[in-house]
């Protein structure tokens, strides 16, 4: 059951509690720490789009059009449709001889606040390319193209685009690919609905690929590598995998999703984590996050300083004034791994 994880306090008083489960696990896919329920089953949602990026990788796609870190990192991305995102996603589309009229994600207002504004006073309308995962469907028709697949329909389950990331998934969450559960995600494509556990497995074995085959790994890895390094593709201005990035020092690779999912890799323990706000929301998903991972013992103690002064959040009046706080209470529970 979930527990009490973060208070909402106004005038040193709690007003709100936000409760979620949550998890650690090795690359042997031992517990190492959790709270709540570890094994809670939820949908992966966009934390899920380091292994619907690694087809684009073990495809060959990424070698044949010559991509870079920063490409792969926009293909993981759930971006705030910021310049540099849509410029990125239109080089990606472009060396397939593709558009945005090829990407069957929809539309939506840019994330970013001053981008959306801007277009808003100049009388533009956004396309598909400000769609916070546009990068993931490039990277898929991108992988149909070098691969000679029809572009077409590459958001159906039964396409082949579809059924490679299905066999990443069932690879590294050690799931039986026919067993996977899915549902439609909000940009069209597949969703998978699995427990907490795995998906922490899958993502600390981004970093330590024991048991899956090499090229495979390798693939992930490379995934992985540019999403760490590249956050401000990833995400965005401001947002929470920038700031861990800012506050860990890239020691974190990190990777929200909707509904207050959020998932993470520690690289130099190869430790995945996976957490989940019992209502969805995400107000206090950054002060539960960052700290979690100023708990964990692999992080240096002058990062988990940082990173638990991120976790207190103050919370301000419309005035601008500071009134209260987010003020994490969460406690792990500790397996055999530390």
């Amino acid at each position: 059951m979930a527990e009490p994880v973060v208070e909402i306090r106004r005038g040193g008083r709690v007003e709100s509690v936000v409760r979620a489960d949550g998890v650690v696990v090795d690359s042997a896919g031992r517990l190492v720490a959790w709270f709540g329920n570890p094994h809670r089953e939820t949908y992966w949602r966009s934390s899920a789009k380091p292994f619907q990026a690694v087809p684009l990788v073990e495809s060959g796609a990424a070698a044949a059009f010559q991509l870079e870190a920063r490409d792969l990192a926009m293909a993981a991305a759930s971006h705030s449709g910021e310049p540099q995102h849509l410029t990125r996603v239109e080089r990606l589309l472009a060396r397939a001889g593709l558009t945005a009229a090829d990407l069957a994600c929809g539309v939506h207002w840019p994330k970013h606040a001053p981008t959306a504004d801007a277009m808003r006073r100049a009388g533009l309308a956004p396309s598909s390319l400000h769609h916070n995962c546009s990068g993931k469907h490039a990277g898929m028709l991108l992988t149909a193209a070098a691969r000679g697949w029809a572009t077409e329909g590459y958001w159906e389950p039964d396409h082949p685009v579809q059924q490679a990331v299905r066999e990443v998934v069932g690879a590294f969450t050690g799931i039986a690919p026919a067993g996977l559960a899915t549902a439609v995600d909000g940009c069209g494509v597949p969703t998978f609905y699995l427990p907490l556990a795995r998906m922490a497995w899958a993502y600390a074995r981004l970093y330590d690929g024991r048991g899956l085959p090499d090229e495979q790994a390798a693939a992930a890895q490379l995934v992985a590598e540019a999403m760490r390094m590249h956050p401000e593709l990833v995400s965005g201005e401001g947002r929470l995998e920038v700031r861990l990035a800012e506050a860990a020092g890239q020691r974190v690779l990190s990777k929200g999703g909707a509904e207050g999912l959020y998932c993470g890799a520690l690289p130099e323990r190869g430790w995945g984590l996976a957490l989940k706000v019992d209502d969805g929301g995400t107000r206090a998903r950054r002060s539960l996050v960052a700290a979690v991972l100023s708990l964990l013992p692999v992080l240096p103690e002058d990062l988990r300083s940082q990173l638990a002064a991120l976790a207190v959040e103050p919370i301000h009046n419309d005035a601008g004034h500071p009134i209260g706080e987010m003020m994490p209470i969460v406690e792990l529970q500790w397996g055999q791994v530390r």
